[in-house]
């Protein structure tokens, strides 16, 4: 099968603007009105189907399936190769044990000969018996490990019929019934690791592609077989669910690897922002807010002592730390706590000097407190970074 990606000349995780960008460029290049030349033409029809295949979702994931399965063969037939030749180079008499006969003097050198020509065709024979035993032994052996392989394929694909019928609980239940059926038989252990991080590695690339409903499975399938509590993987399905609006499946995640410090301010701004956008409690958001406020400035007070507003730097100072800034101003301004708001936005727009919308926060908050001259001086700073603002009210500046 034809690889799109490499006609278009992109990664697996090309966005859609850089997939578009790559026919535009190509298209100019290998037009027929442009380019005469006959090889031209033909590789103006691949540019042509890679880009229909890959500018539309839906037949982008079937594309991407294809060539996942694609590529899973061909290391079922590489693991298979393998085998083969390690048992081509087996040992055939790694079982047997030989005994030289006892040397009897004969009585006279004819017998001797006749003896010794006995022995050896016992041997012989011993050794083809063992030699066409071992073979049939491996035979037989190979077979049924071509037949486990086969059952655990078609185990896989039910379970994922399962998932994506939309029962997600009895296709992890019948994980546990795959693992069991295969757990007396261990020579399918190495295929089953290589499938697993087969199964890992297409979730990462599913989950850069934004194609999260076909991460999330990878994600469950692989910590459900493997039991692996991996926290970056618990992260990456939090995020999944997130996006799949499942916000109180991601929380929980989230929740559970902040207690166990995974990134803990990281998981502080990712909950209150959830509650706040998708489940609409700012009570709780501000709760996890004011929790991530209180660690910011323990550290600051930790690092710099009580000059710490003078010493922090904003470059130094991670995103999620600023989310949480500007979150929890945005919540208090809305709820007309215009002193508490203030307070906040002055670190926001020292953090982000060009965030407009904390200008506009922070001059509407002293307006709302009669303090004109501090709105004024905000409007100024606002203007020398080159920034307009409307503001719903007059405010005159001297």
């Amino acid at each position: 099968m034809e690889n799109y990606y490499q006609i278009l000349g992109l990664s697996e995780m090309a966005t859609l603007s850089e997939i578009k960008s790559a026919y535009k460029r190509l298209a100019k290049a290998y037009h027929p009105d442009i380019n005469s030349s006959a090889a031209a033409e033909e590789k103006f029809k691949q540019i042509s189907t890679a880009y229909a295949v890959l500018s539309k979702t839906e037949s982008r994931q079937k594309y991407d399936l294809k060539l996942a399965q694609i590529r899973l063969n061909a290391k079922r037939a590489s693991i298979r190769a393998q085998e083969q030749k390690q048992n081509a180079y087996r040992d055939p008499y790694r079982n047997y044990t030989y005994k030289p006969p006892v040397y009897k003097p004969a009585a006279d050198a004819g017998a001797e000969r006749k003896a010794t020509f006995y022995a050896v065709g016992i041997v012989a024979a011993v050794a083809i018996l063992l030699y066409v035993g071992v073979s049939l032994l491996d035979y037989f052996q190979e077979r049924k490990l071509e037949n486990k392989i086969s059952q655990f394929d078609q185990q896989v694909q039910y379970a994922d019929s399962l998932y994506y019928s939309g029962k997600v609980q009895a296709a992890l239940n019948f994980i546990d019934n795959i693992k069991s059926s295969n757990k007396e038989y261990q020579a399918i252990k190495r295929y089953e690791i290589d499938y697993l991080r087969f199964r890992r590695e297409q979730a990462d690339i599913d989950y850069k592609n934004k194609a999260f409903q076909d991460a999330l499975w990878g994600y469950l399938f692989f910590m459900e077989y493997s039991q692996s509590q991996n926290p970056d993987m618990q992260y990456r399905l939090a995020v999944c669910y997130r996006n799949l609006n499942n916000p109180h499946k991601a929380v929980y995640i989230l929740n559970s690897l902040m207690n166990n410090d995974y990134k803990r301010m990281r998981m502080i701004a990712l909950i209150a922002e959830i509650y706040k956008k998708e489940l609409k409690d700012q009570e709780v958001a501000m709760q996890y807010y004011q929790m991530g406020l209180n660690s910011i400035l323990a550290e600051f007070k930790s690092i710099y002592g009580n000059a710490y507003r003078l010493l922090v730097s904003a470059e130094r100072t991670p995103e999620s730390y600023k989310s949480i800034y500007f979150n929890s101003a945005d919540i208090y301004f809305k709820n007309a706590n215009y002193i508490e708001a203030s307070k906040l936005l002055e670190w926001v727009i020292f953090f982000n000097p060009e965030k407009r919308i904390g200008y506009q926060y922070l001059i509407e908050c002293y307006y709302k407190l009669g303090n004109k001259k501090a709105a004024c001086t905000i409007l100024k700073k606002a203007e020398k970074m080159d920034i307009r603002l409307q503001l719903n009210f007059e405010l005159s500046c001297n």
